[in-house]
């Protein structure tokens, strides 16, 4: 009787183990998936605000003003510059739903126009920035 006792606690005590092993490799292995989801996301954020600054960057060199930069891709002038607002699919919307910011800080000199570009999510955390610069001279 004695000799089946101790097989059973050496039976649980390696079912114990096993448990134990499999229940921390589970955390490890979600731990991963939850990095690599979040990894990946940001990593989309930066592609898409790549390629909004650049887009902007080629509209200010062909717009003169910040009203008509403004226009032209679907955002609001302010200032000495505009902003775009963009949802989570990164498409134009208005303030109130925007998931991230694209602010154009615009500066001209004679004959020179310099544009600092910020793509920033909604806690103003950056993105990406930009800076452009275009010589815009009025045909008289």
């Amino acid at each position: 009787m004695k000799r089946q006792q101790s097989s059973s606690i050496v039976f649980l005590t390696e079912l114990f183990l096993s448990l134990t092993i499999f229940a921390l490799c589970s955390s490890v292995c979600a731990g991963l998936f939850a990095w690599s989801y979040r990894y990946s996301k940001d990593s989309n954020a930066l592609s898409h605000a790549v390629m909004a600054a650049q887009s902007c960057a080629e509209a200010f060199k062909r717009n003169p003003s910040p009203e008509e930069l403004a226009k032209a891709l679907g955002g609001a002038a302010s200032g000495g510059g505009c902003l775009i607002y963009f949802d989570e699919e990164w498409k134009s919307t208005a303030a109130d739903k925007a998931s991230f910011i694209m602010q154009v800080s615009i500066d001209q000199e004679t004959g020179l126009r310099f544009a600092e570009i910020v793509v920033s999510d909604t806690d103003y955390a950056e993105i990406f920035k930009l800076d452009a610069s275009a010589l815009w001279t009025e045909v008289r």
